[in-house]
């Protein structure tokens, strides 16, 4: 993986080891209060309150009430008797405290997130290996950063799609699976499986910053480095458990998805196009004007085929592991306005790509990854300084567009 890809791993983060969930940190530490009471009134016998476990992380409803808490999140089960919102004091993060790096301790939420991962949340790519997933979520006992890949997708799948919030589970599993998957390539394995799990976990990793809000720069760079993974070290995938991850596999199964005959509206494409040729004058360096240009070529491309114009679109993602590592860091500097509004183009234009080239009935895994990306272009454009902010009309009048239907067809990207 890129040297880019340690800034979202910072080795600082830490955490916990609970059964019960990997928020609450002191919780594995709870005894059961086994003491009786060794006083009656009235001549009763002592009362056991054996199996009580003491409350000391329940919620404020619990503790203003004296009543026992049984610390379930989001909402405890008094809370929920009496409908009642529930809420938590905050978590102390103890000193001694260390990642979770084992997940041989796993939680019941855990097996929730492998649950949602092998049932829902499949990353997309690569195109119809739903086969080779089983075959990763079988080895995911044997690699523990494939494991924490695996579950962090889940989680953070089920906060996305759900009333739950599992973020902090979520970002917990996600920075252990990225600092231990960079430690596999500080020196790379020689196995096919070890390399399957390698790029299983980077999958999991991209398909997971796609749900979250500030996962833009996280995007971009575990991209860039699965390519280069993929490049410098499989080769040849012939034998893995990704045979058709190739391009000209990748573009064979693209052609049995694509449909040729609906390119009768074209608005979108057309603002598109009209949108970015307002930002020529904006770019600049040798890697923008390459990027701009596979860009540019999108429009054209669909007049002709759809299917082009998806393999065009595809190409923009195996772009970046051609730049060096200082290019790539000043395409996602957010400061460089000019291509951040080009990577803003890039992902809000397969929203109008998939309108055309896919079926509505096609299914979606994440459908919440419209409301991300949206959000993403949203931030880019609020943070443009005001001279740039003409140059972000169409970001946010189709941001509106999307937001307000119910359509949330994407390509087959991470």
């Amino acid at each position: 993986m890129s040297p880019d890809s340690s800034s979202s791993s910072s080795s600082s983060s830490s955490a916990s080891n609970s059964s019960a969930s990997p928020e609450c940190s002191d919780s594995a530490t709870r005894s059961s209060d086994t003491a009786s009471v060794t006083t009656s009134r009235g001549g009763r016998q002592p009362l056991s309150r054996r199996g009580h476990f003491k409350s000391r992380m329940g919620c404020f409803n619990c503790k203003r009430r004296r009543v026992k808490c049984n610390e379930l999140r989001p909402q405890c089960s008094p809370c929920r008797r009496l409908a009642l919102d529930c809420s938590y004091p905050p978590t102390p993060t103890p000193a001694a405290s260390v990642i979770r790096s084992n997940p041989s301790m796993l939680s019941m939420e855990d097996l929730r997130f492998y649950h949602q991962f092998i049932t829902t949340a499949i990353p997309p790519l690569p195109l119809k290996a739903d086969k080779g997933w089983m075959e990763c979520a079988a080895m995911s006992h044997e690699y523990d950063f494939l494991a924490h890949a695996v579950l962090g997708l889940g989680a953070s799948h089920l906060t996305r799609h759900t009333n739950a919030d599992f973020n902090s589970q979520a970002l917990q599993h996600r920075l252990v699976a990225i600092k231990q998957v960079n430690e596999q390539l500080s020196n790379p394995p020689s196995s096919q499986q070890s390399l399957d799990a390698i790029l299983a976990a980077l999958f999991c990793l991209i398909t997971q910053a796609s749900l979250i809000d500030d996962g833009l720069a996280d995007y971009m760079t575990i991209i860039r480095g699965g390519h280069l993974i993929v490049i410098i070290i499989i080769g040849d995938m012939s034998k893995s458990v990704f045979p058709g991850f190739t391009v000209e596999g990748h573009n064979s199964m693209s052609a049995q998805l694509v449909r040729e005959d609906q390119r009768d509206d074209m608005t979108d494409m057309n603002d598109f196009a009209m949108s970015l040729r307002m930002l020529q004058p904006l770019i600049q360096a040798p890697y923008e004007h390459r990027y701009y240009g596979l860009l540019k070529e999108i429009y054209p491309a669909m007049q002709r085929s759809s299917l082009q114009a998806w393999m065009m679109f595809s190409n923009l993602f195996r772009f970046p592991a051609t730049f060096s590592n200082e290019e790539f860091i000043e395409l996602v500097n957010p400061e460089n306005y000019g291509s951040r509004l080009l990577l803003i183009h890039m992902f809000l234009v397969d929203y109008a790509i998939a309108a055309i080239c896919l079926s509505p009935d096609m299914p979606v895994r994440a459908p919440a990854r419209k409301h991300v990306i949206i959000k993403w272009a949203r931030n880019a454009a609020l943070s443009m300084p005001q001279e740039y902010k003409r140059y972000t009309t169409w970001i946010e009048s189709y941001c509106d567009k999307l937001e307000q239907t119910a359509d949330c067809r994407h390509l087959f990207t991470p």
